[in-house]
């Protein structure tokens, strides 16, 4: 059975994978840009450069709270 669970954003719109996703931390605010894929039937965000390097969204949202889809 599939883990993947529909995650939404902060705005409420759905989260999949080959959607980018923007957030910050830190103060100052950090800005991320994060790809999501899909990895063992989880979305996972793409942080390269930040720690970690990639996370679930489940997780991510523990570290950043909210996060917003970037639109096409």
């Amino acid at each position: 059975m599939s883990k993947k669970k529909n995650i939404k954003d902060a705005d409420g719109q759905i989260i999949k994978a080959g959607d980018v996703i923007n957030f910050s931390y830190g103060i100052p605010p950090i800005g991320v840009r994060a790809p999501i894929i899909l990895e063992n039937g989880e979305l996972v965000a793409i942080t390269k450069g930040h720690n970690p390097e990639k996370c679930t969204l489940k997780e991510l949202e523990g570290y950043v709270g909210g996060f917003y889809k970037e639109l096409k």
